[in-house]
C-alpha cells in the first residue's frame, strides 16, 4: 500500500445576482460601497464597522475594527472596471492558503448579472471541504442577498 495522497480538486464555489443597474455601476457598488453591503456584524474578524477595497492591483481588501485596528482578508489580483476584478481571500487562513475569488460583470436585459468564482480550496491544509460548505451558505446570504438587495436600492 503506498503512502501517497491523491488529492481530489474541490469544486468552485459560483453565485449570481442579477441587479437592476448598469456593468458600471453595480461594479462601484461591489467595490467602493462594500463598506455598506457586506454585513460586518455577521461576518467580521475584529468587530468590524467598516471594510475597504483600494481600487487598483496590489491592492487592500481590509476591515477596520471598533478599536481601529485593520484587519486583512487579502488583495486585488486583478482590476479591469466595469468588467471584473479577483481578489485573494485569506479570511480564518494564512497567506498560503488564500484562496481566490472571481467577479465578473455583464450587462444582461434585467442590468447586471454579477457573478462571484470562489475557488482554490485545495490550498487549505484543514478542513477544506467543510469550510467551502460554510462559504457557499455565506456567499448565499453576502452576495446573493445582500449584495442584490444593496445594489437594486441604489440603482
Amino acid at each position: 500500500m503506498s503512502d501517497n495522497v491523491i488529492s481530489l480538486p474541490i469544486p468552485p464555489i459560483v453565485k449570481i445576482a442579477t441587479v437592476r443597474c448598469e456593468p458600471a455601476k453595480a461594479f462601484l457598488v461591489f467595490t467602493v460601497d462594500i463598506g455598506q453591503w457586506y454585513p460586518l456584524a455577521m461576518a467580521s474578524l475584529n468587530h468590524a464597522i467598516d471594510c475597504r477595497l483600494e481600487p487598483h492591483v496590489g491592492g487592500r481588501l481590509y476591515e477596520i475594527g471598533v478599536d481601529g485596528q485593520e484587519t486583512s482578508w487579502g488583495h486585488v489580483l486583478e482590476w479591469n472596471p466595469p468588467h471584473s476584478l479577483a481578489l485573494s481571500w485569506k479570511v480564518h487562513c494564512s497567506d498560503e492558503e488564500a484562496q481566490r475569488i472571481d467577479i465578473s460583470f455583464r450587462a444582461v436585459p434585467e442590468g447586471t448579472e454579477v457573478k462571484l468564482v470562489h475557488s482554490g480550496w485545495e490550498k487549505l491544509k484543514v478542513n477544506a471541504s467543510g469550510m467551502r460548505e460554510q462559504y457557499n451558505q455565506g456567499w448565499a446570504e453576502i452576495f446573493e442577498r445582500r449584495f442584490r438587495t444593496f445594489a437594486d436600492q441604489v440603482a
